[in-house]
């Protein structure tokens, strides 16, 4: 069954998400959402030994009837969320099962534990595009979720206003899994048939060109070489030059591979993944791969 799991906070982007999510999964026989939001009661995480009513002061009692008060009312958030999207897909005539689950605790934290329980084939995360030296040094949950799961995470921009996939642009580096992750991206997006770019930015074009020509060798070997285009470009900044690219071609859909890397490397060498999360405008598709050597 093709699963997707939604993290949702209820903003305009998560609702984005969300009808990105139908449009997605349109024409899959059987598919089914998730929809999962992570309740966080910052002042119980606080102190977590349960108080009776009697043992509070006034001050206490009023800030417990304002967390119920937020849970109740994030919840009816949650039922007319999933409400509103039965009422899209059966408006459609589309079979699309769609669940929703309601937990306490950090999204970071939760939605790892809700992937392992429903083990879904892609993760769809609303990402806001921020730049600022906080969100790009420690990241966000959509990249704690991307650099910690080996499921497929697809992020999608707020501000993103396509609902089409003809065109994905795929980063290869000439790594072992450039085969395999375009096979995936196949899988996943079969129903759609996208026209599949597969770039390479190169600081040494004659080495690199005859790796891309072995890549293009190896895929058109199988079935996988029909719908796969090739490019070679010069740039230093690989993250830029993909935006451009993509641009330019019209591009839909961003997809690379992370690596498992050090604490330092993450912390003073942001990954591409990481960059592409944070400040593409476009949706990214991230796959997730070996600790690098």
């Amino acid at each position: 069954m093709y699963r997707i799991l939604i993290p949702v906070d209820f903003s305009e982007g998560s609702y984005k998400t969300c009808l990105y999510a139908l449009q997605l999964a349109n024409g899959v026989p059987d598919a089914k959402l998730l929809l999962l939001h992570c309740f966080q009661d910052y002042l119980a995480d606080a102190d977590p030994t349960p108080a009776s009513a009697a043992s509070l002061s006034p001050t206490e009692q009023v800030t417990e009837r304002v967390l119920h008060r937020n849970e109740l009312e994030a919840q009816q958030q949650l039922d007319d969320l999933y409400q509103d999207l039965l009422h899209r897909t059966r408006k459609a005539g589309q079979t699309l099962h769609i669940e929703r689950a309601f937990i306490h605790g950090l999204p970071e934290e939760e939605i790892l534990e809700q992937i392992e329980r429903f083990r879904p084939a892609l993760v769809l995360m609303s990402t806001k595009g921020e730049s600022s030296i906080g969100r790009t040094v420690f990241g966000t949950v959509s990249t704690k979720v991307v650099q910690e799961t080996h499921v497929p995470v697809l992020t999608v921009p707020s501000q993103y206003t396509g609902n089409t996939i003809t065109k994905v642009l795929y980063a290869a580096n000439f790594g072992t899994t450039d085969a395999s992750d375009i096979d995936q991206i196949r899988k996943l997006l079969q129903h759609l048939q996208p026209m599949i770019y597969c770039v390479h930015i190169s600081d040494d074009p004659e080495e690199d060109r005859e790796k891309l020509l072995a890549l293009q060798q190896t895929l058109q070997t199988g079935t996988l070489g029909s719908d796969i285009r090739y490019a070679l470009l010069e740039g230093s900044d690989v993250a830029q030059a993909l935006q451009d690219f993509a641009r330019g071609e019209g591009i839909d859909m961003l997809a690379l591979t992370t690596r498992e890397r050090t604490s330092l490397e993450s912390l003073f060498k942001p990954s591409l993944a990481k960059k592409m999360v944070l400040h593409a405008q476009l949706p990214v598709l991230v796959f997730h791969g070996k600790l690098q050597e």
